[in-house]
């Protein structure tokens, strides 16, 4: 298995997390440094309404909209379903589900706090374990382990790199897991609602806790803060100190060195190239997400059965990574290109299935129909990608256009190395409300003159500019600013 580079980077306002394989990118996040909600944080609410017929319940937590508390998300115990909650009641929950779009946060009452080994849930009495862990006698004994260290009311899941700690790492964990649920209760007693009451862990130490020494070939940190942060954080971290962590040096911008800016803007549009001419295409309905395998130009060799079945696995593993990338969940139908052999059929269900078990993410695969049709389900855990990177264009309404924060890493990441390579100053040229937008937030000029204090930077309007679509050119240094272009 090729082992993956992590890069760790802050840049306009965001932590981005991006994992590289063979360098394609596999995974990627990004985490607003404003307090923006996230998985994970704890919020004390006041509900707000209830919804009978819905079984569930909306909760003000202070976020805008309200989070929305299904019937299965209350606590455990709780008699009557939502009937048991009435309005003006203030609860403590959980994000599980980020806001996207119109909807709000999902919320649980049935807390977790996640570590490196294990999973700590208060108030719920359950021990699980990973089925990643598939040794029986192993499971067995760590099952044990887990009914031995915790208390009464108290439950636990056995993570993926448990096997990989000692009894005492573990034990530490343990005891730091619940010193923080026991900070957090205290909090919601004393907090006026709505009210933040425990925030998740930094970019770097949500990312490592899903790593081990045996994933993880090297770490990049863009910037000191973080690379002292992963120092420390691997010393404690089981096998950490077997990670080779470097310190990013130079004046360009981390993630357009290493090709990751160009891959993000490609995964979050709807053609994906496979290679020899075939590829996909990837499309967001309200229902479903559905993706169409073309051969394209391809032709492959004199069979026209061996040529279908080899495009249709490339397929298969570029949709798994796509999704996985991309963060997107629900139902998916996957439209392979016909094949006649059954064996042919079956096998690239099996490598469909093979490929996003490698996520971690729950997911189910059907076999292929009649039709060639694939039916499977993924999991939503995490953010889409498109929340960043996307927003609705504003000169149609109906297309997508890149947000002014993506807009902003794109323009820095090009600016920068125009400026290694010896430019004076930098022209963005990008549509006319998007530069102005822009203009108007101070962005990127302050990420750039960081690294080079004197440089000149113009944004120039541009109708005759299609959405998603930016220039960067090179200017010295006296030369008249482009003629409608403004300093910023």
């Amino acid at each position: 298995m090729a082992k993956k580079t992590i890069y760790f980077d802050t840049a306009c306002g965001f932590s981005v997390t991006a994992v590289t394989e063979n360098g394609k990118l596999t995974d990627c996040r990004f985490a607003a440094d404003d307090g923006a909600p996230a998985v994970g944080n704890i919020y004390k609410g006041r509900v707000a309404n209830i919804l009978e017929g819905m079984q569930a319940a909306f909760v003000d937590c202070g976020l805008g909209r309200n989070c929305y508390l299904s019937a299965e998300d209350l606590a455990y115990g709780t008699e009557g379903g939502v009937s048991a909650l009435k309005e003006g009641d203030e609860i403590m929950v959980q994000i599980v589900k980020a806001p996207c779009g119109k909807k709000g946060a999902k919320v649980t009452q049935r807390l977790s706090f996640v570590g490196k080994a294990l999973i700590y849930l208060p108030n719920t009495e359950f021990v699980g374990i990973s089925h990643n862990i598939e040794d029986g006698e192993l499971r067995n004994s760590l099952i044990f382990a887990a009914n031995r260290a915790r208390k009464k009311n108290e439950g636990l899941v056995i993570r993926n790199s448990a096997p990989f700690c000692k009894y005492e790492q573990i034990s530490e964990e343990l005891a730091f897991l619940r010193k923080i649920y026991e900070r957090t209760a205290e909090a919601f007693k004393s907090a006026a609602a709505p009210a933040l009451l425990f925030a998740d862990f930094t970019a770097p130490v949500r990312a490592m806790r899903d790593f081990t020494e045996h994933d993880v070939a090297k770490i990049v940190a863009g910037n000191a803060e973080q690379y002292g942060e992963l120092k420390e954080l691997l010393q404690i971290m089981p096998g950490g100190r077997k990670i080779k962590v470097e310190l990013h040096r130079g004046r360009r911008n981390l993630l357009e060195e290493a090709g990751i800016l160009g891959q993000i803007a490609e995964a979050c549009s709807p053609r994906v190239e496979l290679g020899d001419g075939a590829y996909l295409i990837i499309e967001r309905t309200e229902a479903l997400t559905s993706i169409d395998v073309n051969t394209g130009g391809f032709t492959g060799g004199d069979s026209l059965e061996y040529t279908v079945y080899q495009t249709n696995l490339a397929a298969a593993r570029e949709i798994a990574r796509q999704i996985k990338l991309r963060g997107t969940g629900g139902l998916f139908v996957a439209d392979f290109i016909d094949m006649d052999e059954p064996a042919h059929r079956k096998a690239l269900c099996d490598e469909l299935d093979k490929a996003l078990k490698s996520d971690r993410t729950p997911y189910r695969v059907l076999p292929m129909s009649d039709f060639g049709l694939v039916e499977f389900t993924r999991k939503r855990s995490d953010a889409e990608l498109s929340a960043f990177v996307l927003r609705p264009c504003p000169a149609c309404g109906c297309g997508e256009d890149f947000s002014d924060e993506f807009y902003a890493l794109l323009i820095s990441g090009e600016a920068l190395k125009l400026l290694d390579e010896g430019a004076e100053g930098v022209c963005a040229e990008l549509r006319p409300e998007a530069a102005v937008r822009l203009k108007n937030r101070g962005i990127p000029a302050d990420e750039i003159r960081r690294r080079f204090p004197s440089a000149e930077i113009f944004l120039l309007p541009d109708a005759t500019k299609k959405s998603r679509e930016l220039t960067c050119r090179s200017i010295g240094r006296g030369c008249a600013p482009p003629t409608g272009a403004f300093r910023i």
